[in-house]
Formats: C-alpha cells, structure tokens, sequence
C-alpha cells in the first residue's frame, strides 16, 4: 500500500508539473493506468489532481486575477462615477481571457470523453514530437515585444483553441501559446503570464465537468483508499504546479524553454518503444 501511495504522489506531482510548463499533462495523465497497478476510481483522483493545479494557480495569480476583476468593474461604470481611470491592460487582458472563453470551454467538456478513450501510442509518439519541435523552434527565432496593447482579439480565440486542443494527448496548452505568442514577436515573460492564465481557466473548467461526471458516475467506488490516495495526489500536484510556475518564469528571463523539448522527445522515443512491444 506504502508503495501505491508513492506512485500516486509522482503521478500527482508529475501531472501539476506538467500542467503548467510546455508538457502535456493529458499525456502523462493517459500513461499512468498503462504503466501503474491503480485501484478503485481513477476519476475521483484524476478530479484531485486537476483540484490541485487548480489551487497552484490561484495562489500565483491571485492578485493577477484579483487586479483584472477590479478593473473590469472600473471600466463597467459611467465615466462620470469613475474615482480613477482603468488599468487598460487589465481590461485587454479580460478581453482576451473572455475571447479565448468559448474554446476553453468546449475543450473543458470534451476532456472527460477523451479522458474514457485508450491512449494509442503510436499517435502520442508522433504528437509528441511535434509539440516537442514547437517548443524548440521559437527561442531559435528572433523574438518580439509585443504585449496585451498590441495583440488582436482573434489571438484570444486561437490561444482559447490551443487550450482546447490540449486535452488531446501531447499537446500543451502552455506550449502551444508560447509558440504562437514568439512566432508572432511577442515578449517572452508576458507570453508565459497569458498562457498561464488559459492554463489556469482550462484548470477550473475541467474542475468543474470532473466534479459533475463524479457526481452523476455514482459512488461505488468509494473507499479510504481512493480518497487517501486522490488527497495525496492533490497535494502532489499543487506542490508540481507552484514548482512549474515558480520554474517558467525564471526560465523566461534566462534560457528559454527549449530544454523541454529534449523532455518530449525522449517521451515520444519511450512511447514509440511501448508501442512496439505491446
């Protein structure tokens, strides 16, 4: 039991890790009940670990999120019942964050059906080395800075898209918007703080249709074990997001995030050989 318990604060910490740095965490999510004996509900901890990211972001950016708020309601008054002028870019911020909403939320609701879908290693060994090529590639290519004041409205929709097509296995969210965000001559940092915040709001979407799928899937399963082992794995991963966050954005002013790459490619290689075998 010692030893399951173990391998559900890796999986943990390894999925909160990875939630917020340019891996994929539906990849590492996928793998787990292929590589590890689990028992009773992999949902019930699967909603954990995403409770976890969740809670890791909210201690980061609270204030960030916090600021945004206070500045939306600013600018929601009459020019005349104004104490102050807005923070502009707090109110850009909202709008992109509001633009990339409906993606974040149409990916937030497919999660659970791909989450009850085999993972096929063939096709995550190629996904992963494309996504591994997308994280290499940008910080080889001279960079921009371009912030919130000159990003357009349709960007939002694509970063939405990038949140909503990681749930596919492979695919990051973090590094599909850093990409972007280099490839069109954005600044580093600030790129990371807008995919870290979809990051965050795909977090809290998924939250939600997880607890909604555990509600409606019943209780059977339920048992000391489960729940220790989704407090563990909560815990864990809260511990890999506040890792990941606190690593990227040291990343962004010094070397870059290209070392990731190295990461997705030796897990493609693995996953080819897992392939081959099975």
């Amino acid at each position: 039991m010692i030893k399951n318990m173990f391998i559900y604060l890796f999986y943990g910490f390894l999925s909160g890790f990875s939630q917020y740095t340019p891996l994929s965490a539906s990849a590492h999510q996928g793998m787990f009940p292929m590589l590890f004996e689990s028992y009773g509900s992999l949902h019930l901890v699967r909603f954990c670990v995403h409770i976890g990211a969740l809670g890791a972001f909210v201690c980061m950016y609270w204030q960030r999120m916090s600021h945004i708020y206070r500045e939306i309601k600013v600018v929601s008054l009459s020019p005349k019942l104004r104490k102050r002028p807005p923070d502009m870019n707090a109110v850009l911020e909202a709008r992109l964050l509001l633009m990339s909403l409906p993606a974040v939320l149409i990916g937030a609701v497919c999660s659970v059906f791909v989450a009850k879908l085999d993972l096929n290693l063939f096709w995550l060994s190629i996904v992963l080395v494309i996504g591994a090529a997308l994280i290499y590639l940008p910080d080889y290519i001279r960079g921009g800075n371009r912030t919130i004041k000159t990003l357009l409205p349709i960007e939002g929709i694509v970063f939405g898209v990038c949140a909503g097509l990681s749930i596919i296995p492979g695919v990051s969210v973090v590094g599909l918007i850093l990409a972007i965000g280099q490839l069109r001559k954005c600044d580093r940092s600030y790129m990371l703080d807008i995919s870290l915040l979809i990051a965050g709001l795909l977090a809290f979407f998924v939250c939600v249709t997880d607890l909604i799928t555990l509600i409606f899937g019943g209780f059977d399963w339920l048992s000391v074990r489960v729940v220790l082992a989704g407090l563990l794995a909560a815990g864990a991963s809260f511990g890999g997001g506040i890792s990941a966050i606190l690593m990227m954005r040291f990343l962004a002013v010094k070397t870059g995030f290209s070392g990731f790459a190295f990461y997705g490619w030796a897990l493609a290689l693995f996953c080819f050989i897992l392939y081959i075998m099975v």
